[in-house]
């Protein structure tokens, strides 16, 4: 489709009109008709809203443009309206914005025919008629009749791999465990919501056509994957969905799962309105469930939160992608690079040379669509956990790169000649993240880095770090030059660690002093603590606890070594930040108390002692 930054309207007459019925001069239809300013605009669909025979109804180029209002919402200012053409049901209508600027469209399917309101630097409000693949870039009604035959050339696209570190560090990460597929959320609690609507392909419980509930979470696993640096809830639960678009409908997106073949397609800009994208279910003869739909929803919902095709090269209105790179744009065509075993599809801005759409995808959901980044879980510096034999492990060792300028840092020590070896792999399944680290010593010097080629991961082997001090900086990777490859600018997702650092090793915790307690504790959510106890000989019990009054965070103790969820002496993993456990005559030694955080806690105090 044409980009809307090269759009330019023709103006040929701007005729004023009311929020009411449009006299046009038969002799001179306008391109475009001014409609008035954004408040007398938000005025009239009030109005229609309050009594229906108030239809606003404007005429463009002998063509009636009016519609019926199916739901109106509006708060603080800002307003979403969604309906359909007044004279055909199959359409849609959708404008919403506020006091200072609207945007919204009307399209008639069946006619092929679309409407555009945009408002100009002066808050007035222009209706224009424009290309239909302006506002829904995918729609091609005639998919199944000219396209099955490229479907079926496509049977040898194949899954992306899971690392072996991928251990549920997050909702979306890691194989599928039998979870119920109709209650999957990727942010539990986020008020941004983007609803997975699976109705029409579930029979019950039940995916329909010989689809495994396995293939169903991998699609809504995909998903919440290509949008994972945003907070932004991808789910499958109606409630959910219903209950976020009721506090506020401009935080909510929905896309139907449709139990039809076809060429999956979505308006632009629908979210923030209950206007819905269509995700086809197409044949299993050359798309995978899972990945497949999982890949054309991710650009589907793009589609929903703004953005357009990233053309160029021999793709045309599709960029194909740099194989040299394995790297290509979700909003390109994704299904070129479904062969390639490191396979990385990320948002884009338009930086590789035969560019022509440069639309910043992130700022797009960010600015235009509201959702806010995640926030950073690892802002300043963590200490790197070590459990028995200084093992470094990925159930306690991870984080997530949120942006393009985020870095996180983990520190340890050494007290001697020690050997590190390491690997550092992305977690998402249909990942954006390639891997750069860099370890640097006390004096800030950088003396060992890693950016696999090709690989998305970063690893270390043998490498020999005398006594000292030193940091582990994780960020976004970049491969070639922006121009050929592709920059750090969408290198985002999460990622965790497996290796060990042997020899003389100080893990450089907090020591807890027998029955005082250590006051102000904080963490967010998914992060440990650790802190330790030296237990004396002939003791007859020790005791850990936790006393904080918001959040909840879990409580594990072991002997050596650090604690897991999987591996500890004593744990108490309630629901509030209020936990104790002991340990009967505790054996001689070094004692690790890990604080999992299991929803982000403040003030909290930890506590340990022994008697007598």
């Amino acid at each position: 489709m044409t980009s809307s930054n090269t759009l330019r309207l023709l103006i040929a007459a701007a005729i004023s009109s009311s929020a009411f019925a449009q006299t046009v001069p038969a002799a001179a239809p306008p391109a475009a008709l001014e409609i008035g300013t954004v408040d007398t605009v938000i005025k009239g669909f009030a109005a229609q809203r309050a009594n229906s025979r108030s239809l606003v109804v404007h005429s463009l180029r002998g063509a009636s443009v009016a519609a019926n209002i199916r739901d109106y919402f509006e708060k603080d200012g800002a307003v979403s309206i969604t309906g359909t053409a007044v004279d055909t049901p199959n359409s849609v209508f959708i404008l919403k914005g506020n006091k200072k600027k609207l945007y919204g469209y009307l399209v008639k399917y069946d006619t092929k025919k679309a409407y555009e309101y945009t408002t100009d630097a002066a808050g007035k409000v222009w209706l224009t008629e424009v290309d239909i693949k302006k506002i829904v870039p995918d729609l091609d009604p005639d998919f199944r009749d000219t396209r099955t035959p490229a479907i079926v050339a496509l049977a040898g696209v194949a899954q992306p791999t899971y690392s072996p570190m991928a251990l549920r560090q997050a909702r979306h990460i890691g194989p599928y465990q039998n979870e119920d597929i109709l209650t999957l959320q990727s942010k539990p609690g986020s008020p941004y919501v983007f609803y997975l609507n699976l109705a029409a392909v579930m029979s019950g419980s039940t995916p329909l056509n010989g689809v495994t509930k396995e293939n169903m979470y991998r699609a809504w696993q995909s998903i919440a994957d290509q949008y994972s640096m945003l907070n932004l809830n991808v789910t499958t639960n109606l409630a959910v969905y219903n209950a976020a678009r009721t506090a506020n409908q401009l935080r909510t997106g929905i896309i139907n799962f449709v139990n039809e073949d076809g060429r999956s397609f979505a308006p632009i800009h629908a979210f923030g309105t209950t206007a819905a994208g269509t995700l086809y279910r197409n044949p299993s003869a050359g798309w995978d469930y899972g990945y497949g739909i999982g890949m054309t929803g991710a650009h589907e919902i793009g589609h929903e939160m703004g953005m357009n095709h990233d053309h160029g090269g021999t793709g045309g209105e599709y960029f194909e992608g740099i194989a040299a790179y394995q790297w290509g744009p979700i909003m390109g065509n994704y299904w070129m690079g479904g062969s390639w075993p490191q396979q990385l599809f990320t948002w884009s801005k338009g930086e590789y040379a035969t560019a022509t759409n440069f639309e910043d995808d992130l700022s797009i959901m960010t600015t235009q669509e509201l959702v806010p980044y995640m926030a950073d879980d690892n802002p300043t510096s963590r200490a790197l956990v070590f459990g028995a034999g200084g093992a470094i492990d990925p159930v306690s060792n991870f984080g997530q790169i949120e942006r393009a300028t985020d870095t996180d840092t983990f520190t340890f020590t050494t007290s001697g000649l020690t050997t590190l070896n390491l690997r550092v792999d992305p977690l998402e399944y249909l990942r954006m993240l390639d891997v750069d680290a860099t370890i640097y010593n006390a004096a800030n010097v950088a003396i060992a880095h890693s950016n696999l080629p090709v690989h998305r991961s970063a690893q270390f082997t043998n490498l020999s770090l005398p006594a000292g001090a030193y940091r582990l900086v994780i960020r976004g990777g970049a491969e070639g030059t922006p121009s050929n490859g592709f920059s750090n600018y969408s290198s985002l997702g999460w990622y965790a660690m497996k290796g060990t650092l042997t020899g003389a090793i100080d893990p450089g915790y907090p020591v807890l002093s027998n029955g005082v307690a250590l006051a102000n504790q904080g963490a967010a959510t998914g992060s440990w603590k650790y802190f330790t106890l030296d237990v004396p000989a002939g003791r007859t019990g020790v005791t850990f606890s936790l006393n904080g009054a918001n959040g909840d965070a879990d409580l594990f103790a072991q002997l050596g070594a650090a604690p897991t969820s999987a591996s500890y002496n004593c744990k108490s993993d309630g629901p509030t930040s209020v936990e104790g456990c002991s340990v009967s005559a505790p054996a001689a030694g070094k004692y690790y108390v890990g604080v999992y955080s299991y929803a982000t806690y403040s003030g909290l105090s930890v506590k340990a002692a022994y008697a007598p």
